[in-house]
């Protein structure tokens, strides 16, 4: 399975991401991907350290600026 494949099955649900040169996560509902890997998330948190630091709402990441995206479990 290629991975934009597999990126696609989280859409509907809760998704970590970390982004290249940031030390905060964002935590989010993936909306929507397309075939660049860019994300489309709704109600995203940002976490540093573990601890919230605000709130962004609605949200488009750009895929090469993505290190990592993983199911989110509270």
């Amino acid at each position: 399975m290629f991975p934009n494949q597999m990126i696609k099955t989280f859409v509907g649900k809760t998704v970590r991401v970390e982004l290249k040169g940031e030390e905060s996560t964002l935590i989010g509902k993936l909306e929507g991907v397309d075939d660049y890997m860019n994300l489309y998330l709704s109600d995203t948190v940002e976490y540093k350290n573990g601890e919230k630091i605000r709130s962004l709402g609605n949200v488009i990441l750009r895929g090469n600026n993505i290190i990592l995206i993983q199911p989110h479990e509270e």
